[in-house]
């Protein structure tokens, strides 16, 4: 019997991490990704039907049920669906008794599942776990449940199985979960490592050259501003220095992006009200929405503490810099909403636009330096915006859906009013 329990084990988590270490990341196989979590899950729950423990007291089970849930929260909900149909296929292929009860309750966890789960890649590790572990629960209580009302069985030996059949599915899904989990956050970690090390060539190289690309461009300036004063000069000569006036000071710009990366956040961080600093620029950019087409809609709790630490410009500059994106991206007659919420420890301040959305790939690569969905960006802004809110001990996580749009969600440790 131990051997065909560890062989179950080995079932469900081969797959698993073959997925996770291996097949995930190929670049060639991303686009399938849901599709081969269906494979793999529906493989696991073949292997699982086909070799199940068997008991002295002659009662049989397996562990399809673990697969089959994960199928639905780390694929997707249609490959789900496919999975469960070819589960029952192949358990009505394979007869016995209780198909009926076990179809029963596996439809009352899918409703389970489609209810609460939906946005299971939101919820945070602990509430992964003891949720998952809370639906297992359920689905294997219920499996004995039905099988106990239709044929009634009462003996010692037969509560026995049902608590080891409880405890082995709560204990194995904790150990899947567990082990997905950790993968998936040594990724992230070695991402956020990947762009960090970005941040420090950029901070580097903007040190050792901004100062001495800005003497030649003041004096190119100040050329210029002699040569329009001039009134011996042409009036479409003019109109060029115009250009190489706006072009010098777009090159300002991102000189000064650059500097800001090269130097740390300094100063000490000052107490500031969220609700203040996001009324100080709604007419600034109010204007400049007008200017697009586009709407504006603020939702600001009517109490004014909620305060955090930062700095009140920099803070602004993160505010304006989002907000200013999701205009842009936005098309005429749309509407941006910021909305600011709050729970025990984090206020969140919610940005979102009805956009052209991003791909998972692109979601990856935001906030990278020199990586830029807009034709003459630099992909700074965003950097700087990750490096401000960080250095205030705060977030900025985004969530977005090709043609549906994108939502930032910044979130920053509440504080207690002085």
């Amino acid at each position: 019997m131990l051997q065909q329990l560890l062989l179950q084990g080995v079932f469900i988590l081969f797959p698993t991490l073959l997925y996770y270490t291996i097949l995930k990341n190929n670049k060639y196989l991303k686009k399938y990704n849901n599709l081969i979590v269906g494979f793999l899950s529906g493989l696991a729950i073949f292997l699982c039907m086909s070799f199940p423990v068997s008991f002295s007291s002659g009662n049989m089970m397996d562990l399809r049920t673990i697969p089959w849930i994960l199928s639905f929260l780390y694929g997707s909900f249609p490959i789900g669906i496919f999975v469960t149909i070819m589960m029952f296929a192949f358990r009505l292929v394979i007869g016995g008794i209780g198909i009926y009860s076990v179809l029963l309750v596996y439809s009352l966890s899918l409703i389970l599942l489609f209810m609460y789960f939906r946005n299971y890649e939101a919820f945070s590790y602990n509430k992964k776990i003891k949720s998952t572990l809370v639906l297992t629960s359920i689905n294997t209580i219920l499996i004995i449940l039905t099988i106990q009302i239709i044929f009634g069985f009462s003996s010692n030996d037969v509560y026995i199985f049902y608590l080891f059949f409880i405890v082995m599915h709560i204990l194995m899904m904790w150990v899947c979960i567990y082990v997905i989990e950790t993968i998936r956050e040594h990724g992230q970690l070695q991402v956020k490592l990947e762009k960090s090390e970005k941040l420090n060539i950029v901070g580097q190289m903007a040190a050792s050259v901004a100062h001495e690309i800005r003497n030649p461009m003041t004096v190119v300036n100040g050329f210029v501003q002699i040569l329009k004063q001039d009134i011996d000069t042409p009036e479409k000569h003019r109109e060029h220095y115009a250009i190489i006036t706006n072009e010098l000071s777009r090159a300002e710009t991102i000189l000064n992006d650059y500097l800001t990366l090269a130097k740390p956040q300094a100063g000490k961080l000052e107490t500031i009200n969220i609700q203040e600093q996001i009324n100080r620029i709604t007419h600034t950019l109010s204007s400049y929405a007008l200017m697009k087409g586009v709407g504006v809609e603020y939702y600001l709790p009517p109490e004014k503490n909620y305060l955090i630490k930062g700095y009140p410009e920099k803070f602004q500059q993160v505010l304006i810099n989002i907000i200013k994106n999701a205009i842009e991206v936005s098309t005429k007659g749309e509407v941006v909403t910021v909305t600011v919420s709050k729970n025990r420890n984090f206020y969140y301040i919610f940005i979102k636009d009805n956009g052209c959305g991003m791909s998972k790939d692109e979601l990856q690569a935001l906030g990278t330096p020199f990586y830029s969905l807009k034709e003459r960006g630099t992909g700074l802004g965003l950097t700087i915006s990750y490096s401000i809110i960080h250095s205030m001990e705060g977030t900025i996580e985004v969530t977005s859906q090709k043609g549906k749009g994108t939502t930032f969600i910044i979130s920053l440790p509440v504080i207690k009013e002085a």
